[in-house]
């Protein structure tokens, strides 16, 4: 249908279009309006047409007729569906009232679809035709509501939406009738020259479309600049009110006549022509275009007697102004209005101004309307206030030069500064007269330099222009600058191209204006913002979005004041969110200067983000050096809050993706120098990350700069400082040696001013804060030679002990006695605290099965083969022992804590001070152990753990040298008892043991009391074939192949880990020395190698052998297997096997001493020394009858004897198996039945039988009597010992646990 018009077109080429930026004169564009509003008119007339056309969009729709819906994506259809539905109601009320209620909620319902994204589909219908369509039946209440201008501004919104659905569907006649109009205008523009046919040509459907977008961009344009430039003087009378009713007569009739010449918009033109009449006024159209141009804006076009015209004079401006601002919801279809009483100085009436503001809400202002009300302000305020804006105030001075203003001159940076002057209200005359000096006195001081750089910008060129023309002219000038400034934001497509200069005007002007009181300055304040802001949230411009970001940025720096302006305007964090998607890193400091909440920043999903921009160079591209703040830092201020106002597993998410070396290197990279407020929140961040992931830690000890921390000590800021003292308390949990290094670092960086500054946060601050400042203070003090001042350490070691004595079990007294536990030794890189684990080495602790016994610590880490924890100890407890025994009396306080962490701390610091005691005079020794040595026996019992009772035997046996081994004597028979059981683990027990017996033998008297302690268990993963104790945790494999990792405490057990890789039952467990990892041997012919990584067990290597494993054990790098088929191998570090006494069946086996035993199947044993692969039988095959085909089902090596277990149990030292010499000792099991398992310990021989499988038989080790009895329940198929207490295995998966009193 649109073919032959298409035809008369230039053959130029379509494009030829977009490139017209002539301007459309009124008579053309009130023909468009004209022409719109008679086919809306014919379309309401006609009952046929607008069925048709109804049932043609709703049908689209597919929805339901529902009285009500929720907003979802089907209530946006619904809205769409409705509003449609509401055109009609309204044409056929009755009433007035319910006439404009019923367009006033179509108009809100059809709002909603309107402000959908063009990308998109919603309900499976795509986005551009609601849109489309919404805006065609807003066209149509518009003109239901009489306002005919307006309805033809949203026809072409719809049309410039989707141009092919407009010209195929909704209105191919009207589309037809307009681009004929289009079409004349242009051959009037050419001259009024007819087109020659050969240039004529013919366009295709896309062609077609794209012609009709350009067409409608251009009408629309100036159909809201004449609508704009009617508001003033005439505006009343040329505008109907939005609720302004329809006639009482039948809608259809007042239509008709309507489309009969009496329509609403032919009656607008007479008073459209008025504004032109005068050419004196220069079009705002004109004025923008000139600022997108590099001509200067013609001084001409304007002169001084318009301007008065123009612009009346202030005394003569309005006296009260309503300005109502309607805010629509459409999610609740409710409106609110909100009156505002603006005063200004007395004077005539003037019309009411009805405005409609941005809305809070997300998706609800139209692009249109906001696009009106933006024009709508600029031309009220470019057109009654520019004059009282004192553009003359804005200044820029050279880089290096001093330059006279008003009789002063100031020094500026390399960037220049912006001064702004008082601005003052005054007339025009005053304007022109005591302003103007300013401009041309600073104009004649620049040099020819400055003036080049000037009119490198928009704004710089057009002050550059002002010096050059006379004074009487400044004033208008000065309003056209201003004019031309704000014009670059109407025109958001140029934004992109402007540069940092033109970022620092647009925040001087707006700070200009915020000086300045008034509606008229008010109202432009909301240009700029309202610009910046609909940039942001529709541009699809990546330049255009970065530069009203920073913009936007800038001007919030200068005042957050008007954060609060921003957020009524209805800046989404998501708009902001989605700009940072698109990396526009500035972004990150408008979502910081807005302060969200913590939820509102993690619903963004803007931390994949926010690290891009920390881990992007200092240097953007488009960096704007005006900000204060830069985007890395901001960002750095929002991981902040992500990584520390959640719950533990929230920020622990967050950490997980800013732990890497990358992202670390990134932070530290981003706070500058003497930026407190970004050191600290580097410092909190820092401090999360170390203790998320301790391998953190050497990083940022080998890349942070400590002296920016350091400087943070001697801060006023109690958030800076508290920080600081969290990050070196953190930091310094590392190996003592390094903690050495990092301490003389800061120490070299004013340690005086360190310490005392350390001593006021002791005297101060919070509790927690003062522990964290003496434990800097005191280590600080230790490096420091003997006759330093002792007020320091005083403060200290005070503030350290006092907490002891405090509140039971208050979170600062767990503080106190966890720093006092580790201060004098060391820790690990992860962070883990290894003063125990030192000491218990000290201790004599050398059998890896005990070592494994022990949580958390990983014997084989370098930390505890660090030499100068020895001297870092010594030199500490020196300084601690000085206060005498006062401080021992607080630990003791601290050792009788109900708290077992708290009392266990106390007692581990004990333990590194007694060090230095068994070295200090008797004494002082003397007098710590009576204070002491009655709290400290308690943790030598069974029941204990293991890291405990060797501390506390580690104790008694420095604090009871010289006089204190007296002491040994009042030691108890329990006591006594339980230092005997861990002579097995400690030599000290044994020595404690004999000293006891030398001042005062005693008979022993062994209690064959066991207590069930422990039974937990699953049954669905049947039997449990075997058990280990690993990294002080209970490992427990099972018939199914799974294995479970148990945390026992007490008389508790915890699953901490189950994992199934096994395909098969685990028939065994062992330890490997080397990297301190745990095998598991299993039915599926697989060996499995396991290590504890971040607490949890992990599988880094798997042997396959031809086999199932029936037994496995370790020595060094060498790992032994016996086969189900009684074949022993043994894998060398290559993982290379070889076959061990090929010539015997082995059914069990130990490894001890550098030797292998193997018990084998015809009841011999047999010896292989591992240095040399010597073999060797030390017991024979059993001749006897009652013996023969017994095989050797268990051995057990307790200190230097062996036991051997088949139908009797025998045993004797190695050396004396060696020699074949009888067995000291043998055991005939009840009934003669074989025994299947067997443990051994200090007091007790455990035996599982054939005879009685469910129960242990308890045999006395010295004198070989049987005293008792141990029931599982059910068949035992797994034993183990460990610590004093007896655990087995059942077929019914429970584990059981016994300890002897």
């Amino acid at each position: 249908m649109l073919q032959n018009s298409m035809a008369s077109i230039s053959a130029s080429s379509a494009s030829s279009f977009s490139q017209d930026n002539e301007k459309l004169d009124l008579e053309s564009v009130s023909a468009l309006a004209t022409t719109i509003n008679e086919h809306i008119n014919a379309l309401l007339a006609n009952d046929k047409a607008w069925m048709s056309l109804k049932l043609k969009c709703t049908s689209k729709l597919n929805i339901q007729k529902q009285p009500t819906f929720e907003f979802s994506e089907y209530s946006i259809v619904s809205n769409l569906y409705w509003g449609i539905e509401a055109i009609d109601a309204a044409t056929q009320a009755k009433g007035v009232e319910e006439r404009t209620s019923r367009l006033q909620n179509s108009e809100k319902m059809l709002q909603v679809p309107a402000s959908l994204h063009e990308q998109g589909v919603t309900s499976g219908i795509p986005n551009d035709y609601l849109i489309c369509c919404s805006y065609f039946y807003l066209s149509i209440v518009r003109k239901l509501q009489l306002d005919d201008w307006q309805a033809a501004l949203h026809f072409l919104q719809a049309l410039l939406v989707s141009p092919r659905l407009v010209q195929e569907e909704f209105a191919p006649e009207l589309c037809q009738s307009i681009l004929q109009l289009y079409i004349r205008h242009k051959r009037q523009e050419r001259h009024g020259r007819p087109v020659s046919k050969s240039s004529v040509v013919n366009l295709d459907q896309d062609e077609t479309n794209e012609v009709m977008g350009w067409m409608a961009k251009e009408y629309k344009a100036w159909l809201l600049y004449y609508q704009i430039m009617s508001n003033g003087e005439h505006g009343s009378k040329c505008s109907a009110s939005r609720n302004t009713a329809i006639p009482d007569d039948k809608s259809r009739d007042a239509i008709s006549g309507s489309a009969n010449g009496n329509s609403q918009g032919t009656n607008r033109r007479g008073c459209y022509a008025e504004i032109i009449r005068d050419s004196r006024v220069k079009c705002l159209k004109d004025i923008l275009t000139e600022s997108q141009s590099d001509t200067p804006i013609s001084i001409d076009s304007c002169n001084s007697s318009s301007t008065e015209e123009t612009f009346p004079k202030e005394s003569q401006r309005v006296s009260k102004i309503s300005l109502k601002i309607r805010k629509k919801n459409a999610y609740n279809q409710q409106a609110e209005v909100v009156d505002q009483n603006l005063q200004a100085p007395p004077s005539k009436l003037h019309p009411e101004i009805t405005v409609c503001g941005p809305q809070a809400s997300k998706h609800l202002m139209l692009r249109a309307d906001r696009e009106l009300v933006v024009l709508d302000h600029l031309s009220r305020t470019l057109s009654n206030s520019l004059r009282d804006a004192d553009v003359s105030v804005i200044r820029r001075i050279d880089i290096k030069s001093n330059v006279p203003i008003d009789g002063s001159s100031k020094k500026h940076t390399a960037q220049g500064n912006l001064e702004l002057g008082n601005c003052r209200q005054s007339s025009l005359k005053e304007f022109a007269t005591s302003k103007s000096h300013q401009f041309h006195q600073l104009h004649r001081t620049r040099s020819s330099a400055s003036d080049i750089r000037m009119k490198s910008t928009s704004f710089g060129d057009a002050l550059y222009q002002v010096q050059k023309h006379s004074e009487e002219n400044s004033q208008i000038e000065q309003v056209q600058i201003l004019e031309k400034l704000i014009s670059n934001l109407c025109f958001s497509e140029t934004l992109g191209k402007l540069d940092e200069d033109y970022t620092i005007e647009i925040a001087t002007v707006y700070k200009l204006l915020n000086n300045r009181r008034g509606l008229k300055y008010s109202l432009l304040k909301d240009i700029i913002l309202d610009q910046l802001l609909m940039a942001i949230s529709t541009s699809k411009k990546e330049q255009v979005i970065r530069a009203s970001v920073t913009i936007l940025s800038t001007i919030v720096s200068g005042n957050k004041t008007i954060i609060e302006d921003i957020k009524r305007k209805g800046l989404q964090l998501y708009d902001l969110a989605t700009a940072l998607r698109k990396n526009v890193h500035e972004a990150s400091i408008l979502i910081y200067l807005i302060n969200p909440s913590p939820e509102e920043i993690k619903m963004l999903e803007i931390l994949p983000c926010l690290v891009e921009v920390v881990c992007t160079s200092n240097n953007y591209k488009d960096a704007i050096t005006s900000i204060l703040l830069t985007p890395r830092a901001a960002s750095l201020m929002i991981i902040e809050v992500l990584v520390t106002a959640f719950d533990y597993t929230t920020n622990n998410m967050h950490l997980s993706t800013i732990s890497s070396p990358r992202v670390l290197s990134g932070l530290l990279d981003i706070p500058g120098n003497n930026s407190l407020e970004e050191f600290t929140s580097l410092a909190a961040i820092l401090v999360r990350c170390m203790r998320f992931d301790g391998n953190c830690r050497k990083f940022i000890c080998e890349f942070a700069p400590i002296a920016e921390f350091i400087s943070l000590l001697r801060s006023n800021q109690k958030r800076a400082t508290s920080t600081a003292l969290e990050f070196f308390h953190e930091l310094l949990r590392m190996p003592r040696s390094s903690a050495i290094k990092l301490l003389q670092e800061i120490r070299k960086d004013g340690s005086n001013n360190s310490m005392s500054a350390l001593v006021l946060l002791i005297q101060n601050s919070q509790p927690d804060q003062r522990l964290l400042a003496a434990s800097l203070l005191l280590q600080l003090d230790t490096l420091e030679e003997a006759s330093s001042k002792f007020m320091y350490r005083e403060e200290a070691v005070k503030a350290l002990l006092e907490p002891l004595t405090c509140e039971e079990n208050s979170a600062k007294q767990a503080l106190s006695a966890f720093i006092l536990s580790n201060i004098g030794g060391t820790y690990s890189w992860t962070g883990e605290p290894y003063t125990a684990a030192w000491l218990a080495k000290k201790a004599g602790l050398t059998s890896l099965q005990h070592k494994n016994m022990i949580k958390n610590y990983d014997f084989s880490d370098e930390s505890l083969q660090d030499a100068g924890i020895d001297t870092w100890c010594s030199k500490l407890a020196k300084r601690v022992m000085k206060f005498g025994t006062p401080v021992f009396h607080d630990l003791e306080k601290g050792l009788k804590s109900k708290s077992k962490k708290i009392s266990r701390d106390c007692l581990t610091a004990i333990a590194w001070i007694g060090c230095e005691v068994a070295k200090s005079s008797d004494d002082l020794r003397f007098n710590a152990c009576e204070i002491l040595l009655s709290k400290i026996e308690q943790f030598v019992h069974p029941g204990f753990e293991l890291e405990e009772r060797l501390l506390a035997c580690l104790c008694i046996y420095n604090y009871t040298l010289g006089r204190g081994m007296k002491k040994l004597i009042h030691f108890s028979e329990g006591v006594r008892e339980s230092l005997r059981r861990l002579a097995n683990a400690t030599w000290m027990a044994e020595e404690l043991l004999s000293v006891a017996d030398y001042f005062q033998p005693n008979k022993w008297r062994i209690s064959c009391v066991h207590t069930q302690t422990l039974e937990v268990g699953h049954s669905h993963n049947g039997a449990v074939t075997a058990l280990i104790y690993y990294r002080g945790q209970l490992c427990s494999g099972y018939a199914d192949g799974s294995i479970k990792v148990w945390d026992i405490k007490g008389q508790t057990a915890t699953l901490v880990q189950d994992m199934k890789n096994h395909n098969k039952a685990v028939t065994c467990f062992a330890l490997l020395e080397q990297g301190n990892c745990l095998l598991s041997g299993s039915a599926d012919k697989t060996l499995k190698i396991w290590q504890m990584i971040e607490r949890k067990l992990e599988c880094i290597e798997v042997i396959a052998t031809k086999e199932p494993i029936q037994s496995v054990d370790t020595y060094g790098q060498l790992i032994f297997t016996i086969s189900r088929g009684h074949k022993m191998k043994l894998f060398d570090a290559s993982r290379n096997a070889k076959d061990v006494f090929k010539n015997k069946s082995v059914k069990t086996m130990g490894v001890v001493q550098g030797k292998v035993y193997a018990g084998c199947m015809d009841s011999s044993i047999q010896e292989l020394a591992i240095t040399n692969s010597r073999e060797q039988e030390i017991r024979a095959p059993t001749k006897k009858w009652m013996m023969q085909n017994k095989p050797i089902n268990s051995l057990a090596v307790y200190k230097d004897w062996l036991y051997g277990a088949s139908v009797v149990v025998e045993g004797s030292k190695i050396k004396d198996w060696r020699r074949n010499s009888k067995p000291q000792i043998s055991v005939t099991s009840e009934k003669g039945a074989n025994v299947l398992a067997m443990e051994v310990v200090e007091d007790f021989i455990y035996l599982n039988s054939s005879a009685s499988r469910s129960s242990l038989q308890i045999w006395l080790r010295g004198t070989l009597h049987k005293v008792g009895r141990l029931s599982a329940g059910s068949k035992i198929t797994s034993l183990l010992s460990a610590n004093d207490m007896i655990l087995c295995g059942t077929e019914t998966g429970l584990i059981k646990g016994w300890l002897p009193l």
